[in-house]
């Protein structure tokens, strides 16, 4: 089954055994984003983990899972709204973005039950209507969604010329935050063995590491010592953190949280915050380093992992 896209609990039977249908959390990134793949092949993988993200971070959409145990999943289907659809009269309506059943669990209920949360859901949010869609030649979504009870209501083709000009690639690509430290020599065992940044860049002068840039996941920080050699006016700034904060979006930020206390960094316990999974810890000169995830635990939520 394929979507153009583009709490209820439900249990679904395949081959004997019951299988769970639950919401979304941050630890099924990986299972999830296996089954984005093989639903939109076609996608480059930054853009698939780009739309994830912009999913989950939306107050007006909901994942429902379905749960296979021991961190396996075997479905999904992602939720939303939209101000109009073909064929709905009333505004807003609920809408399957995605669709997705692993093909060992098809055909056994369990694409119906991922629909009926999802419905459900909108009924609870008060929506009077659900609408989805399906490529044109999807025959297999096309009978899914009829035996679900969706009707057909529109057929388009869509079309496409070039113009003959090349569409521009962005110039701006990264922002890289760059931190003046006192002390290299402290500073890069902080983030190297405790935050496990990457040295993917270096300027050595007289055998020391002046600069450097540290790969962080997909992120990047540079880092530049301070020295006065020759220049005896200048001083080093008595704190040159104070009210700079560098937030890094994860996958789990509760997972980092327990990498880098395992590599001994005192790191925050992780709360809730604005529908975010927030760790926090300072660099040895004061810089404010958040690492946050999209979670729907209440707000104010401690961790007790």
């Amino acid at each position: 089954m394929r979507n153009d896209r583009r709490r209820p609990k439900a249990n679904a039977l395949t081959f004997g055994k019951i299988l769970e249908i639950r919401r979304y959390r941050t630890s099924d990134w990986d299972e999830w984003l296996r089954m984005n793949r093989a639903l939109f092949p076609g996608l480059t993988l930054e853009s698939d983990e780009a739309e994830m993200r912009a999913t989950v971070a939306r107050s007006d959409a909901q994942v429902f899972v379905l749960d296979r145990g021991e961190g396996r999943l075997a479905g999904y289907v992602e939720v939303g709204e939209r101000s109009i659809a073909d064929g709905c009269e009333s505004s807003p309506v609920g809408y399957i973005e995605a669709w997705y059943v692993d093909p060992d669990v098809r055909r056994s209920g369990n694409g119906r039950a991922l629909l009926e949360a999802a419905e459900d859901w909108a009924r609870q949010r008060g929506r009077a209507e659900m609408a989805s869609d399906a490529l044109i030649d999807n025959e297999v979504s096309h009978v899914a969604h009829r035996q679900s009870g969706y009707e057909e209501v529109d057929r388009q083709v869509t079309y496409r010329k070039s113009l003959g000009t090349e569409a521009k690639a962005a110039n701006i690509r990264q922002a890289v935050p760059m931190f003046l430290v006192s002390d290299m020599d402290r500073s890069l065992p902080f983030y190297v063995d405790g935050l496990g940044a990457r040295l993917t860049n270096k300027w050595v002068v007289d055998g020391r590491i002046r600069w450097c840039w540290l790969q962080i996941g997909e992120s990047a920080v540079m880092l530049q010592e301070f020295w006065s050699e020759g220049q005896p006016e200048r001083q080093y700034p008595a704190a040159p953190g104070a009210g700079v904060s560098i937030n890094f979006i994860c996958a789990d930020a509760c997972l980092y949280y327990r990498d880098v206390k395992s590599r001994g960094l005192d790191a925050r316990r992780p709360f809730v915050g604005n529908a975010m999974w927030v760790t926090s810890i300072a660099d040895p000169d004061g810089y404010e380093l958040h690492f946050e995830s999209p979670t729907d635990a209440p707000e104010e939520s401690e961790y007790d992992g």
